[in-house]
């Protein structure tokens, strides 16, 4: 495929407005196209509008490789601070930009033409799986569906497009959301016995949960991903000064650990509520909101270990080269920022999550690389954008990366 098609597809696929959702006109697109090119693929509905979809190419024998990447994007924010409109994909001095150009249409699109030039070469044996998901940035629920459905059951490994160009990720903490809310009884503020604050009563249990996993932190670590982090991020109560709130509610963030589990944690936030809705006749109650568990492969496997040798035959993906082209892009030098031992690409592991959790989630044997083109600085903020030139390139390296470990 050509420069010019493969930039006329990142467009196109920018131009439709995925946030949280919609991602049925991306599956179309994609399908259409994949059967331009001789390939049959399958349309699996989450909710209306929206559709996680799955191609597969075979040549013999041989291992199974998931390729996969997200519709979604996050929304755009207030589209008059942008430079340019963020679901036009204007292109200026070899620069597209636009919601999505980074995370992660352009990993997308790169993975689909790599998949497309794949089976007509048929330079591989085994069998490749296509699969594009829905709703990703709101709790991997394409992922998630998929998986559950026996999608990735016959896998081997997995390599994911989001825009992670520096180092190859094998391995990623686990994210749970939850919510604790609060009920109490009204009163006016000046009787204030005859009430029950439901306000006072989530500040205790804020405090209590906060304190018990500040102290399971000290207790649990992993080599390569730290130690596990719990932050309440949102806290709403109370609708007027001079009265007694009968609800509130708060919202809470863990980046997760192997080595304590997310159902465990689960479990320690409902006995501390238990207890306290017993010893003090609060009323509080939990809710778990999203829940992806940590990723951990082997950072040695046949694929991270391919993704590098590739890389190292293509100079311009080195990480100094990117953050070179990164750096004039946003008009600094981001080499100044670089630690040396990014001088070569490595296996890295990271805080944020991927649909690798859902995939891996009872699957610890799945050879893992999260790998991809994009301006990860700029992701989920005004004015994403990518440099063209990276999304070229990566559409050749997913092809040499696909085909060397096809044939190892």
């Amino acid at each position: 495929m050509n420069r010019e098609n493969a930039i006329n597809i990142l467009s196109d696929l920018i131009e439709i407005k995925t946030v949280n959702g919609n991602e049925l006109e991306v599956a179309n697109y994609l399908r259409d196209l994949l059967l331009k090119n001789g390939i049959q693929s399958e349309l699996v509905k989450f909710a209306e509008n929206r559709a996680n979809l799955i191609a597969e190419i075979e040549n013999g024998p041989g291992k199974t490789l998931v390729l996969s990447g997200h519709m979604d994007v996050v929304s755009p924010g207030d589209e008059s601070q942008w430079t340019f409109p963020p679901f036009d994909a204007h292109i200026e001095d070899d620069v597209i930009w636009g919601r999505g150009a980074s995370d992660m249409k352009s990993g997308l699109a790169a993975l689909t033409i790599a998949f497309i030039e794949t089976a007509k070469e048929k330079n591989f044996s085994g069998k490749i799986k296509l699969i594009a998901t829905v709703g990703e940035e709101i709790g991997e629920l394409g992922a998630e569906q998929l998986t559950d459905l026996g999608y990735v059951e016959d896998v081997d490994a997995i390599l994911i497009a989001e825009p992670c160009n520096l180092g190859v990720v094998y391995a990623h903490k686990g994210s749970l959301n939850y919510k604790v809310s609060s009920k109490g009884v009204a009163a006016h503020s000046s009787t204030p016995e005859i009430g029950k604050n439901a306000v006072e009563h989530l500040n205790r249990a804020m405090s209590e949960i906060s304190k018990h996993f500040e102290k399971r932190a000290e207790d649990f670590s992993n080599e390569m991903l730290g130690k596990m982090t719990h932050s309440i991020t949102v806290v709403k109560g109370g609708t007027q000064v001079n009265s007694i709130p009968d609800f509130a509610e708060f919202e809470a963030n863990v980046r997760t650990i192997p080595e304590l589990k997310n159902q465990q944690i689960i479990e320690e936030i409902q006995e501390i509520l238990a207890r306290l809705n017993k010893e003090k006749d609060f009323e509080l109650n939990m809710e778990v909101t999203a829940n992806q568990s940590p990723v951990q492969s082997d950072p040695n496997s046949k694929l991270v270990k391919t993704i590098i040798d590739v890389v190292k035959e293509m100079p311009d993906l080195l990480p100094m080269n990117l953050m070179k082209s990164m750096g004039e892009v946003l008009g600094k030098d981001l080499r100044e920022t670089l630690d040396v031992s990014f001088s070569e690409i490595k296996p890295m592991a990271v805080a944020g999550t991927t649909d690798a959790a859902q995939f891996m989630k009872d699957r610890s044997d799945i050879e893992l690389a999260v790998y991809g083109p994009g301006m990860p600085m700029l992701n989920h903020k005004i004015d994403e954008r990518l440099p063209l030139k990276q999304y070229i390139d990566f559409i050749e390296a997913y092809i040499r990366i696909i085909n060397n470990y096809m044939n190892v």
